[in-house]
């Protein structure tokens, strides 16, 4: 009776260990890009002429983060946001003001204005145009002790090229476990990036740096430079931090995106070299393709 149920016991184990999968997809499934023929010579580059002043902001564009600061004191700068951008048609602006660190409630001089450009990346982002329309965030009211303020807008753009991914992936908000799974998949990562496995990083990112060289316009050689500098980085003397305990789950793109993020909203995979006195961070976001189980990064 005894060996029958260790022998039972060993058939169970046997069976979880088959049936585990692992947290994050190890060969990922190609996205669908079409690029229209006049890609070549058509590059419109779409960036946000911002000023902004003492306050912590995020710029999303269709609910895709592009952009975060904590702004102790005032700047004005541009933002490239073509990466949010998909497909042509309605795109969906936000910006969210919120207490610089150490605050609870926005600083009552916080401010936040924009306007959207166009530029041409095939003439060496030549300006183009300014699209219509003026915007700023409200202006903070002290007597109400406001903990954060939004403004929204919608833009038309046109662009060369049409990529299906995360956009057409699974809900995330109705994935149950997502915090764990999360967790082992960064986890995974930095196992990864310890044993420096850099062929299967390439695999593994492979889809994202598809879409930053689709929407920025790279050549072959922008884009192997950009894998090159990251990858040898890796290389050269960066050892990774444990990953905070504390560390929260953030779920964007209209549900289909998920990263971990540290409390500050700081990215949980970083690495730094001793000998040079130097940190890095670097960011990874998750969805789940419609029919799979596994995150993939994007």
């Amino acid at each position: 009776m005894k060996k029958i149920s260790l022998l039972l016991l060993s058939a169970i184990f046997l069976s979880l260990g088959c049936n585990a999968q692992n947290p994050i997809s190890l060969n990922p499934a190609p996205i669908k890009v079409e690029k229209k023929a006049d890609y070549a010579t058509v590059q419109p580059y779409y960036q946000i002429d911002f000023s902004a002043a003492l306050c912590m902001f995020e710029v999303r564009v269709n609910d895709v983060l592009v952009f975060t600061l904590d702004l102790p004191g005032q700047a004005s700068s541009t933002i490239p946001i073509n990466s949010a951008i998909l497909q042509s048609g309605k795109q969906q602006i936000s910006i969210k003001m919120l207490p610089m660190s150490g605050q609870k409630i926005l600083n009552p001089n916080a401010t936040f204005q924009y306007s959207i450009k166009v530029y041409d990346a095939a003439k060496n982002l030549d300006f183009k145009e300014q699209l219509p329309g003026e915007y700023a965030v409200e202006k903070v009211n002290p007597a109400k002790k406001q903990a954060s303020l939004s403004q929204t807008a919608s833009f038309n753009a046109e662009v060369p090229y049409n990529i299906s991914a995360y956009q057409n992936g699974t809900d995330l908000k109705s994935v149950s476990g997502l915090n764990d799974k999360l967790r082992q998949a960064y986890q995974k990562l930095s196992e990864l990036i310890a044993k420096g496995d850099l062929e299967q990083l390439k695999k593994l990112i492979a889809n994202r740096e598809q879409v930053a060289a689709v929407t920025m316009y790279l050549s072959k050689e922008e884009t192997d430079g950009r894998m090159k500098s990251m990858l040898g980085d890796l290389k050269s003397g960066f050892m990774m931090l444990p990953i905070p305990p504390n560390a929260q789950v953030k779920i964007f793109g209209n549900g289909k995106i998920a990263s971990m993020v540290t409390p500050q909203g700081g990215s949980v995979i970083k690495l730094r070299n001793e000998k040079a006195q130097e940190e890095m961070e670097l960011e990874f976001t998750f969805y789940i393709p419609q029919g799979k189980t596994e995150l993939e990064i994007i």
